[in-house]
């Protein structure tokens, strides 16, 4: 089978799933990447069979200078369409039996869904946020004038999105919880296909533990930064808990492995997280895992097995943390345990063969 495989992706877990991904395929198969962004990270050819790369460089916009914001909302967005209409007559000139087609940083759904003539197939993470989101969709608080602004670029890229995605001949996600958004946001139904974790990279080491607590996510709300700073302070203060902030996605996968290992437990609370890859990484690593009771962590987080699902509340955090500090027989458990379910359940050799699955019965149809 020849497939292409087209992202906009920045660098952190969701493109490196990706890049997993078409290492196994590549073993039988010819795997073309085509992708948009500001650099070429050259070591990523090992997976694919070609790169093809295209610079696109966004302006940089911090706020307050309207005329680069109205650019990047008119001028950039139809460059970046105008590219994507290049990038998909290569690729339509091609002899590929699909495209797989993952989001964009920019759009979300990305435009070349709308000139790709081979079967297309959209892997679809999470429907546009900011046209979805109840939180983010709003801007009633915003100034006047600010507010219509935003209330009409919510509209065009509502419809932008909507567009690109009606465009696509399937559409893949990576969770049930996404599935039901998807089914909510475009109408259309969907094959569910979860991402897994390469078990040669993340595994347990023989480190020393460093720290008490690793939490994931930026000091915001959506990541549950002010749940996990109050559930801390309710935890005795003595003996001193050990606590590592990771608030930066763009990490290497060899020091990124060397801080799940170096940690005794990971917390994960971001609202509404559509898939949940994180946590799995942690297991691989034979981490126990505390998570919220939404989005995709329900799918890969076992409670009482390989971790904790609580509901968003500091106590229940607090207690939690407590109980895995506690007891480290128990932790030890519940990290074996969830290195086990990684190996039966979620490595990308046995994803693969799931992916490979549904592209042969497209392909063929």
């Amino acid at each position: 089978m020849k497939i292409a495989i087209f992202h906009e992706l920045d660098y952190g877990g969701a493109r490196r799933a990706v890049n997993d991904l078409a290492k196994e395929i590549k073993k039988n198969h010819l795997v073309d990447l085509y992708f948009v962004g500001e650099e070429d990270y050259k070591d990523e050819a090992r997976f694919f069979t070609k790169v093809f790369f295209y610079k696109f460089i966004p302006k940089k916009w911090i706020g307050k200078d309207w005329m680069t914001r109205l650019y990047k909302d008119t001028v950039e967005l139809y460059k970046l369409y105008r590219l994507h209409k290049k990038i998909a007559r290569f690729i339509n000139s091609k002899k590929y039996d699909l495209v797989f087609v993952h989001p964009s940083k920019y759009t979300q759904a990305p435009f070349i869904l709308r000139s790709l003539k081979k079967k297309t197939v959209y892997y679809c993470q999470e429907p546009l946020r900011i046209a979805y989101d109840p939180q983010l969709a709003s801007v009633d608080t915003i100034p006047i004038f600010k507010r219509e602004y935003e209330r009409l670029n919510r509209i065009i890229r509502k419809y932008m999105d909507k567009k690109n995605v009606s465009c696509a001949h399937h559409i893949l996600v990576n969770s049930k919880y996404t599935q039901n958004a998807v089914k909510n946001a475009y109408g259309r139904e969907s094959i569910l296909c979860y991402l897994g974790v390469d078990v040669n990279v993340f595994k347990p080491l023989e480190i020393k533990k460093v720290y008490d607590v690793l939490f994931i996510g930026n000091k915001d709300e959506r990541s549950g930064y002010k749940l996990f700073s109050d559930a801390i302070s309710l935890i005795e203060p003595e003996p001193k808990i050990r606590i590592k902030l990771r608030t930066s996605f763009d990490m290497d996968d060899v020091n990124l492995v060397k801080l799940y290992n170096r940690s005794r437990m990971v917390v994960v609370l971001t609202q509404n997280e559509p898939f949940g890859l994180i946590p799995l990484e942690a297991m691989a690593c034979a981490v126990p895992v505390i998570a919220v009771n939404e989005g995709g962590y329900k799918e890969t987080v076992i409670d009482t097995k390989t971790g904790y699902l609580i509901n968003r509340d500091s106590k229940e955090l607090a207690d939690a943390i407590e109980k895995l500090l506690g007891n480290p027989r128990m932790a030890s458990k519940l990290g074996l345990n969830g290195k086990r379910t990684i190996f039966q359940y979620w490595s990308t050799e046995k994803k693969a063969k799931d992916f490979l699955k549904i592209f042969n019965q497209i392909a063929q149809a």
